[in-house]
Protein backbone atom coordinates (compact mmCIF):
# COMPACT_ATOMS: atom_id res chain seq x y z
CA UNK A 1 0.00 0.00 0.00
CA UNK A 2 2.79 2.40 0.89
CA UNK A 3 4.64 1.48 -2.28
CA UNK A 4 1.72 2.67 -4.44
CA UNK A 5 1.46 6.07 -2.69
CA UNK A 6 4.04 7.84 -4.91
CA UNK A 7 2.25 6.53 -7.97
CA UNK A 8 -1.05 7.88 -6.72
CA UNK A 9 0.51 11.29 -6.08
CA UNK A 10 1.92 11.36 -9.60
CA UNK A 11 -1.43 10.50 -11.13
CA UNK A 12 -3.18 13.15 -9.00
CA UNK A 13 -0.65 15.80 -10.10
CA UNK A 14 -1.16 14.94 -13.75
CA UNK A 15 -4.92 15.18 -13.37
CA UNK A 16 -4.64 18.60 -11.69
CA UNK A 17 -2.31 19.85 -14.43
CA UNK A 18 -4.77 18.66 -17.08
CA UNK A 19 -7.64 20.45 -15.35
CA UNK A 20 -5.65 23.71 -15.09
CA UNK A 21 -4.61 23.50 -18.76
CA UNK A 22 -8.24 23.00 -19.79
CA UNK A 23 -9.35 26.01 -17.74
CA UNK A 24 -6.64 28.22 -19.29
CA UNK A 25 -7.64 27.18 -22.81
CA UNK A 26 -11.30 27.97 -22.14
CA UNK A 27 -10.47 31.41 -20.70
CA UNK A 28 -8.19 32.30 -23.62
CA UNK A 29 -10.91 31.34 -26.11
CA UNK A 30 -13.48 33.54 -24.34
CA UNK A 31 -11.05 36.46 -24.23
CA UNK A 32 -10.37 36.14 -27.94
CA UNK A 33 -14.07 35.99 -28.78
CA UNK A 34 -14.82 39.12 -26.72
CA UNK A 35 -11.91 41.24 -28.04
CA UNK A 36 -13.29 43.96 -30.39
CA UNK A 37 -11.81 44.17 -33.86
CA UNK A 38 -10.51 47.41 -35.37
CA UNK A 39 -13.64 47.57 -37.53
CA UNK A 40 -15.86 47.28 -34.45
CA UNK A 41 -13.91 50.04 -32.71
CA UNK A 42 -14.26 52.39 -35.69
CA UNK A 43 -17.97 51.60 -35.98
CA UNK A 44 -18.49 52.34 -32.29
CA UNK A 45 -16.54 55.59 -32.53
CA UNK A 46 -18.69 56.61 -35.49
CA UNK A 47 -21.86 55.88 -33.53
CA UNK A 48 -20.57 57.78 -30.50
CA UNK A 49 -19.74 60.80 -32.68
CA UNK A 50 -23.24 60.79 -34.12
CA UNK A 51 -24.86 60.89 -30.70
CA UNK A 52 -25.90 64.39 -29.58
CA UNK A 53 -23.89 65.63 -26.63
CA UNK A 54 -25.30 67.73 -23.84
CA UNK A 55 -23.09 70.73 -22.98
CA UNK A 56 -21.77 70.78 -19.45
CA UNK A 57 -21.91 73.89 -17.28
CA UNK A 58 -18.78 75.98 -17.77
CA UNK A 59 -18.13 74.52 -21.23
CA UNK A 60 -19.09 77.77 -22.98
CA UNK A 61 -16.68 80.65 -23.44
CA UNK A 62 -17.72 83.64 -21.35
CA UNK A 63 -17.05 86.13 -24.14
CA UNK A 64 -19.14 89.18 -25.05
CA UNK A 65 -20.64 89.54 -28.50
CA UNK A 66 -19.09 91.99 -30.96
CA UNK A 67 -20.63 94.28 -33.57
CA UNK A 68 -18.80 93.94 -36.89
CA UNK A 69 -20.89 96.14 -39.19
CA UNK A 70 -24.05 98.23 -39.33
CA UNK A 71 -25.99 99.69 -42.23
CA UNK A 72 -29.07 101.85 -42.58
CA UNK A 73 -31.81 100.92 -45.04
CA UNK A 74 -34.46 103.60 -44.88
CA UNK A 75 -35.69 103.66 -41.30
CA UNK A 76 -34.24 100.21 -40.55
CA UNK A 77 -30.77 99.71 -39.12
CA UNK A 78 -29.24 96.26 -39.49
CA UNK A 79 -26.32 94.97 -37.41
CA UNK A 80 -24.01 92.01 -38.02
CA UNK A 81 -21.71 90.55 -35.40
CA UNK A 82 -20.20 87.46 -33.83
CA UNK A 83 -20.45 85.70 -30.49
CA UNK A 84 -20.65 82.35 -28.71
CA UNK A 85 -22.56 79.81 -30.82
CA UNK A 86 -26.00 79.16 -29.35
CA UNK A 87 -25.96 82.23 -27.12
CA UNK A 88 -28.84 84.69 -27.03
CA UNK A 89 -28.22 88.25 -28.27
CA UNK A 90 -30.31 91.26 -27.23
CA UNK A 91 -30.02 94.85 -28.46
CA UNK A 92 -30.70 97.36 -25.68
CA UNK A 93 -31.49 101.06 -25.77
CA UNK A 94 -31.28 102.73 -22.37
CA UNK A 95 -31.62 99.31 -20.76
CA UNK A 96 -34.76 98.37 -22.71
CA UNK A 97 -34.69 95.46 -25.14
CA UNK A 98 -35.37 96.35 -28.77
CA UNK A 99 -34.99 92.90 -30.33
CA UNK A 100 -33.25 89.56 -29.83
CA UNK A 101 -31.87 86.57 -31.70
CA UNK A 102 -29.47 83.63 -31.30
CA UNK A 103 -25.90 83.23 -32.50
CA UNK A 104 -25.78 80.58 -35.23
CA UNK A 105 -23.46 77.56 -35.29
CA UNK A 106 -20.82 79.57 -37.18
CA UNK A 107 -20.71 82.18 -34.40
CA UNK A 108 -22.50 84.92 -36.38
CA UNK A 109 -25.66 86.90 -35.72
CA UNK A 110 -27.80 89.53 -37.48
CA UNK A 111 -30.39 91.86 -35.97
CA UNK A 112 -32.37 94.83 -37.25
CA UNK A 113 -34.45 97.50 -35.55
CA UNK A 114 -36.52 100.49 -36.64
CA UNK A 115 -35.14 103.95 -35.92
CA UNK A 116 -37.01 107.24 -35.86
CA UNK A 117 -34.84 109.38 -38.13
CA UNK A 118 -36.29 112.52 -36.55
CA UNK A 119 -35.73 111.24 -33.04
CA UNK A 120 -33.04 111.79 -30.45
CA UNK A 121 -29.61 110.15 -30.69
CA UNK A 122 -29.50 106.70 -29.14
CA UNK A 123 -26.84 104.28 -27.89
CA UNK A 124 -27.36 100.61 -28.74
CA UNK A 125 -25.78 98.10 -26.33
CA UNK A 126 -25.38 94.35 -26.86
CA UNK A 127 -26.22 91.82 -24.15
CA UNK A 128 -25.15 88.18 -24.49
CA UNK A 129 -26.92 85.37 -22.63
CA UNK A 130 -24.66 82.29 -22.65
CA UNK A 131 -26.50 78.91 -22.85
CA UNK A 132 -25.43 78.14 -19.27
CA UNK A 133 -27.29 81.26 -18.08
CA UNK A 134 -24.46 83.80 -17.72
CA UNK A 135 -25.15 87.33 -19.00
CA UNK A 136 -22.35 89.43 -20.48
CA UNK A 137 -22.65 93.04 -21.61
CA UNK A 138 -20.37 94.10 -24.46
CA UNK A 139 -18.05 97.08 -24.04
CA UNK A 140 -19.11 98.22 -27.49
CA UNK A 141 -21.94 100.68 -28.11
CA UNK A 142 -23.39 101.74 -31.44
CA UNK A 143 -24.30 105.43 -31.46
CA UNK A 144 -27.05 106.39 -33.92
CA UNK A 145 -27.06 110.15 -34.54
CA UNK A 146 -29.09 112.14 -37.04
CA UNK A 147 -27.46 114.93 -38.97
CA UNK A 148 -28.50 116.89 -42.05
CA UNK A 149 -26.32 119.42 -43.83
CA UNK A 150 -27.32 120.25 -47.38
CA UNK A 151 -23.84 120.71 -48.85
CA UNK A 152 -22.20 117.76 -47.13
CA UNK A 153 -24.65 114.91 -46.65
CA UNK A 154 -25.31 112.01 -48.97
CA UNK A 155 -27.88 112.83 -51.66
CA UNK A 156 -30.59 110.31 -50.74
CA UNK A 157 -34.32 110.47 -50.16
CA UNK A 158 -33.90 109.39 -46.53
CA UNK A 159 -31.54 111.13 -44.14
CA UNK A 160 -28.49 109.07 -43.33
CA UNK A 161 -27.58 108.79 -39.67
CA UNK A 162 -24.08 108.70 -38.27
CA UNK A 163 -23.40 105.13 -37.11
CA UNK A 164 -20.45 105.26 -34.72
CA UNK A 165 -19.09 102.14 -33.02
CA UNK A 166 -17.45 103.04 -29.71
CA UNK A 167 -15.86 101.38 -26.68
CA UNK A 168 -14.22 102.85 -23.56
CA UNK A 169 -10.51 103.44 -24.07
CA UNK A 170 -10.62 102.32 -27.72
CA UNK A 171 -10.76 104.21 -30.99
CA UNK A 172 -14.17 104.68 -32.59
CA UNK A 173 -15.16 103.23 -35.96
CA UNK A 174 -17.36 105.15 -38.39
CA UNK A 175 -19.61 102.43 -39.82
CA UNK A 176 -21.71 104.98 -41.70
CA UNK A 177 -21.28 108.71 -42.15
CA UNK A 178 -24.02 111.21 -43.05
CA UNK A 179 -21.44 113.08 -45.13
CA UNK A 180 -20.27 112.24 -48.62
CA UNK A 181 -17.23 110.62 -47.02
CA UNK A 182 -14.44 111.20 -44.50
CA UNK A 183 -11.40 113.51 -44.73
CA UNK A 184 -9.21 111.68 -47.26
CA UNK A 185 -6.25 112.50 -49.45
CA UNK A 186 -4.51 110.02 -51.75
CA UNK A 187 -6.00 107.08 -49.84
CA UNK A 188 -5.00 108.44 -46.41
CA UNK A 189 -8.01 108.94 -44.10
CA UNK A 190 -8.60 110.33 -40.63
CA UNK A 191 -11.69 108.55 -39.32
CA UNK A 192 -12.25 109.94 -35.82
CA UNK A 193 -10.67 111.65 -32.84
CA UNK A 194 -11.64 110.37 -29.37
CA UNK A 195 -10.72 112.04 -26.08
CA UNK A 196 -11.72 112.26 -22.42
CA UNK A 197 -11.96 114.92 -19.71
CA UNK A 198 -8.30 114.51 -18.76
CA UNK A 199 -7.07 115.34 -22.27
CA UNK A 200 -6.17 111.78 -23.22
CA UNK A 201 -6.78 111.28 -26.93
CA UNK A 202 -6.96 108.59 -29.62
CA UNK A 203 -6.46 109.38 -33.31
CA UNK A 204 -7.47 106.72 -35.84
CA UNK A 205 -7.91 106.18 -39.53
CA UNK A 206 -6.86 104.11 -42.52
CA UNK A 207 -4.40 104.21 -45.38
CA UNK A 208 -4.00 102.43 -48.71
CA UNK A 209 -0.23 102.87 -48.43
CA UNK A 210 2.14 101.61 -45.75
CA UNK A 211 4.16 104.14 -43.82
CA UNK A 212 4.59 106.18 -40.65
CA UNK A 213 1.80 108.39 -39.32
CA UNK A 214 2.80 111.60 -37.51
CA UNK A 215 0.33 113.64 -35.45
CA UNK A 216 0.77 117.36 -34.80
CA UNK A 217 -1.17 119.67 -32.47
CA UNK A 218 -0.59 123.03 -34.08
CA UNK A 219 3.09 122.84 -35.06
CA UNK A 220 4.07 120.51 -32.22
CA UNK A 221 4.70 116.84 -32.94
CA UNK A 222 2.84 114.78 -30.35
CA UNK A 223 3.63 111.26 -31.55
CA UNK A 224 3.77 108.74 -34.36
CA UNK A 225 2.67 105.26 -35.31
CA UNK A 226 2.59 103.00 -38.36
CA UNK A 227 -0.06 101.66 -40.72
CA UNK A 228 -0.75 98.01 -39.84
CA UNK A 229 -1.24 95.00 -42.13
CA UNK A 230 -4.98 95.71 -42.38
CA UNK A 231 -4.40 99.27 -43.55
CA UNK A 232 -5.47 100.73 -40.19
CA UNK A 233 -3.59 103.16 -37.94
CA UNK A 234 -4.22 104.59 -34.48
CA UNK A 235 -2.32 106.58 -31.86
CA UNK A 236 -3.13 106.83 -28.16
CA UNK A 237 -1.79 109.63 -25.97
CA UNK A 238 -2.49 110.68 -22.40
CA UNK A 239 -3.08 114.21 -21.12
CA UNK A 240 -1.85 116.12 -24.16
CA UNK A 241 -4.91 117.83 -25.64
CA UNK A 242 -5.31 121.30 -24.10
CA UNK A 243 -8.48 123.36 -24.13
CA UNK A 244 -8.89 125.95 -26.86
CA UNK A 245 -9.13 125.93 -30.66
CA UNK A 246 -6.20 124.80 -32.82
CA UNK A 247 -5.43 122.59 -35.81
CA UNK A 248 -4.68 118.88 -35.73
CA UNK A 249 -2.54 117.47 -38.55
CA UNK A 250 -2.11 113.82 -39.50
CA UNK A 251 0.79 113.17 -41.87
CA UNK A 252 1.56 109.92 -43.68
CA UNK A 253 5.23 109.45 -44.60
CA UNK A 254 5.82 106.59 -47.04
CA UNK A 255 9.00 104.86 -48.19
CA UNK A 256 11.16 107.24 -50.17
CA UNK A 257 10.18 110.25 -48.07
CA UNK A 258 7.02 111.45 -49.85
CA UNK A 259 4.14 112.43 -47.59
CA UNK A 260 0.41 113.17 -47.44
CA UNK A 261 -1.09 115.48 -44.82
CA UNK A 262 -4.58 116.19 -43.48
CA UNK A 263 -5.12 119.28 -41.33
CA UNK A 264 -8.37 119.63 -39.38
CA UNK A 265 -9.80 122.17 -36.92
CA UNK A 266 -10.14 120.94 -33.35
CA UNK A 267 -11.64 122.22 -30.13
CA UNK A 268 -12.58 120.13 -27.12
CA UNK A 269 -16.20 120.12 -25.96
CA UNK A 270 -17.02 121.61 -22.60
CA UNK A 271 -16.43 118.80 -20.10
CA UNK A 272 -19.48 116.83 -18.99
CA UNK A 273 -19.87 115.66 -15.42
CA UNK A 274 -22.01 113.02 -13.78
CA UNK A 275 -24.80 114.72 -11.87
CA UNK A 276 -28.38 113.68 -11.36
CA UNK A 277 -30.39 114.26 -14.51
CA UNK A 278 -27.35 114.90 -16.72
CA UNK A 279 -27.76 113.75 -20.36
CA UNK A 280 -26.18 110.49 -21.49
CA UNK A 281 -25.45 111.79 -25.00
CA UNK A 282 -24.65 115.39 -25.98
CA UNK A 283 -24.25 116.36 -29.65
CA UNK A 284 -22.65 119.45 -31.18
CA UNK A 285 -23.49 119.94 -34.86
CA UNK A 286 -20.95 122.17 -36.58
CA UNK A 287 -20.65 123.05 -40.26
CA UNK A 288 -17.83 120.61 -40.92
CA UNK A 289 -17.98 118.10 -38.06
CA UNK A 290 -20.06 116.37 -35.40
CA UNK A 291 -18.87 116.23 -31.80
CA UNK A 292 -20.36 113.64 -29.46
CA UNK A 293 -20.07 113.43 -25.69
CA UNK A 294 -21.43 110.28 -24.09
CA UNK A 295 -21.66 108.75 -20.65
CA UNK A 296 -19.82 105.43 -20.33
CA UNK A 297 -21.34 102.35 -18.74
CA UNK A 298 -19.76 102.19 -15.31
CA UNK A 299 -18.93 105.91 -15.12
CA UNK A 300 -17.06 108.68 -16.89
CA UNK A 301 -17.45 110.41 -20.25
CA UNK A 302 -15.82 109.98 -23.62
CA UNK A 303 -15.94 112.31 -26.62
CA UNK A 304 -15.64 111.73 -30.36
CA UNK A 305 -15.24 113.98 -33.38
CA UNK A 306 -16.24 112.91 -36.90
CA UNK A 307 -15.39 115.27 -39.76
CA UNK A 308 -16.86 116.08 -43.14
CA UNK A 309 -14.47 115.89 -46.13
CA UNK A 310 -14.50 119.69 -46.44
CA UNK A 311 -12.98 120.08 -42.96
CA UNK A 312 -9.55 119.07 -44.26
CA UNK A 313 -7.30 121.95 -45.30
Amino acid sequence: MFKSKPLMMLITGLLLALVLWTIVQVLQKKSKDNKPTQVNIEQQNSLDAAKPTKPLSGQYANAPASILSAVQRGVEISLNGNGVAGAGISLLNDGKELTRTKVNDDGNWTLAFMYDIDGKPIAIDVLTVIPDGHQIRSDQSLLVINYQHVSETQSTDVERALLLLTAPGAHSRVLQTPYTGLPTKDGFTLEAIDYDNSGGVIFSGSSKLAGRVLIYAGKNLVGESRVDNQGRWSLIFGNIMPLGAYNISAQLVVAGGSSVQLTLPFERMQPLFEVEGSPKIVIEHLDDRIQIGRALFGGGYQYSVVYAPSASK
